[in-house]
């Protein structure tokens, strides 16, 4: 068993080696989009791996599907990324997070709260 983090959650959980990220992260309850099963075919999945994270090398397909130059910035699909020792996931901020956050910020910037 190894562990897995998730941020910024920073929820830990030890997983199988060879177990998917995507299925990680399903049994630690944290919400990865995706709609084709974990069959590497919708590219919702995307997360990124931190510098230092044992994962398995991306397979062709998941090269096709995201491309070299995300796969060089660590982004990876959760369904198709497997984990092979001590790793660590950065998750996407939700798209309603991600509004809310830029509204927060707004009122403070017209409050002078910054």
């Amino acid at each position: 068993m190894v562990k897995i983090t998730f941020a910024p959650a920073n929820r830990h959980i030890q997983v199988r080696v060879g177990e998917t990220i995507l299925r990680a992260a399903s049994r630690a309850r944290i919400a990865i989009s995706q709609r084709c099963g974990g069959k590497g075919a919708c590219t919702m999945c995307k997360v990124r791996v931190t510098p230092g994270s044992f994962v398995s090398p991306p397979q062709e397909k998941e090269k096709r599907m995201i491309g070299e130059e995300h796969l060089a910035c660590g982004m990876r699909l959760a369904c198709q990324a497997r984990v092979q020792g001590e790793a660590q996931v950065e998750l996407a901020e939700s798209r309603l997070a991600s509004v809310v956050r830029t509204q927060l910020e707004k009122q403070r910037q017209e409050r002078g709260e910054w």
